[in-house]
């Protein structure tokens, strides 16, 4: 079943936000202004209630404090305060991207549909509290975004290999665990669910596991034999330990499909890779398999 078009606040909510995600690839002016405004619009579609803001401006808060400690110098103080802030940013990143802070009334697109014969039934929302938490992370703690053409074709050109190899690796493995079966065809959900799996699941999603969690062990274990691999691991196990609620099955997918968004951000240093192969995944996915899974 499909929900009904919802109202032109909501709609002008998302869209704004939809623009403040893009945002980060223009200037801190643009996607700050237009964060904000999808807030307010956000407020007055009532997808947005009480505390909300809240908890967007302590992750912020968060953010802000955790970069700025950075450039300290190593005290133990700072150490111990730098290390507060990046707890304080896994605890509220995880309220968000759990919808466990309140406040919160996610638009849902679409609810208990059969996408192909022996399918669970879907359900798709619009997820405002996720997309904040990769719009903070990105805007305010990563900030090393691709700026030019010939720098995306360079970082594309390094990562497909590796987009590839995840791609074909993840659906064997699928396959062979029974999670899916091989079911092409076309559905017009797809036309929302491909820019809101792209610019808020696996954009919020990297931008937590590879930009954040990732990024920031392989620093502390630069010039380290075997860091630069562990912080892969170790990013992937916490990404399959994030789909715990999927059962086991999708835990061990999960940490698969994360070697593989670790290894093309690690090759290229580029988040956007990591984003775009976790895309890739998800969409032969959904085109191409049973989606999301197997009934059981």
């Amino acid at each position: 079943m499909i929900d009904a078009m919802p109202s032109a606040a909501v709609v002008a909510a998302c869209a704004t936000l939809l623009l403040g995600i893009l945002g980060l690839w223009a200037a801190p002016a643009v996607w700050v202004s237009f964060s904000l405004a999808a807030m307010v619009l956000g407020y007055l579609g009532c997808v947005l209630s009480g505390p909300a803001a809240l908890w967007i401006a302590l992750l912020a808060l968060a953010c802000i404090a955790h970069l700025r400690l950075a450039s300290r110098p190593a005290a133990l103080t700072t150490r111990i305060a730098r290390l507060a802030s990046a707890a304080g940013i896994v605890a509220l990143v995880l309220l968000l991207g759990t919808h466990s802070a309140p406040g919160f009334h996610n638009l849902r697109v679409a609810q208990d549909v059969v996408l192909s014969p022996g399918a669970e039934p879907y359900t798709l929302y619009l997820n405002f509290d996720k997309a904040m938490a990769g719009v903070l992370l990105l805007g305010i703690v990563h900030r090393s975004l691709l700026e030019h053409g010939t720098d995306w074709l360079d970082a594309l050109r390094r990562a497909l290999p590796i987009v590839a190899l995840t791609v074909v690796v993840l659906m064997i493995a699928s396959l062979a665990l029974g999670y899916v079966r091989f079911d092409p065809r076309w559905h017009s959900l797809f036309l929302i669910w491909a820019p809101a799996n792209l610019f808020v699941t696996c954009l919020s999603e990297e931008a937590f596991f590879r930009g954040f969690i990732q990024r920031g062990l392989h620093e502390r274990l630069d010039g380290r034999r075997g860091g630069a691999a562990l912080a892969i691991v170790v990013s992937a196990v916490a990404f399959g330990i994030a789909h715990l609620a999927g059962g086991w099955t999708y835990v061990l997918l999960a940490t698969l499909a994360g070697v593989g968004y670790g290894a093309a951000y690690a090759r290229t240093r580029r988040i956007e890779m990591a984003i775009l192969t976790h895309f890739a995944v998800n969409a032969t996915h959904f085109l191409l398999f049973t989606y999301p899974r197997l009934a059981a």
